[in-house]
């Protein structure tokens, strides 16, 4: 396996991303009275990254924006959901580089629906473990319904609002204009 060197121009454009998604972050349009939010995109810088330079480094710059956002509002109930909820959680976020060799226009929404979907499972995870007790029945279906109601609300609204922003004829030039600098 080989492993991708960091350049100084990567860690630039790492930090210039988490950066951004930060600040885009305190845009929030919609938020679950439990921990949650629709924001405005903010997750797309860190996945235009993914898409940049690939999914190993995505992982890595959404770790780091995941231990941001728990130092910006933590919601700690047990160390397993504070891991799934915010370094695992963001570290999906680089699943967005897995269609970055394709030229298909679709490609880079298709990566960024799918880097929204790996965040959506680590909150459904702890959604129906640590929180199912909110469910109105305590039942095995009862709880995955809550969860996947509850998470799945905000977070696809979040991927179909950055889907359709990724798909923009711009927004995709303005990508690979990125890339190849």
């Amino acid at each position: 396996m080989k492993t991708q060197r960091w350049t100084t121009k990567m860690l630039v454009t790492a930090a210039i991303c988490i950066a951004m998604s930060y600040l885009l972050s305190f845009i929030k349009l919609w938020t679950m009275p439990t921990g949650g939010s629709l924001t405005a995109v903010s997750m797309l810088p860190l996945m235009f990254f993914a898409w940049i330079y690939g999914v190993g480094p995505g992982m890595i710059a959404g770790v780091a924006y995941g231990l941001l956002q728990l130092i910006q509002k933590p919601e700690i109930y047990h160390w397993i959901q504070l891991l799934f909820d915010y370094p695992i959680a963001f570290a999906m976020l680089g699943l967005a580089g897995c269609f970055r060799k394709s030229d298909k226009p679709w490609a880079l929404p298709a990566g960024v629906v799918l880097g929204c979907f790996g965040r959506f499972l680590c909150h459904f995870f702890t959604g129906a473990v640590f929180f199912g007790e909110y469910a109105a029945t305590q039942t095995f279906i009862g709880i995955c319904t809550y969860s996947l109601v509850y998470n799945g609300g905000y977070m696809g609204a979040e991927a179909i609002l950055s889907g359709v922003v990724s798909a923009l004829p711009p927004v995709r030039n303005m990508v690979k204009r990125v890339a190849a600098l």
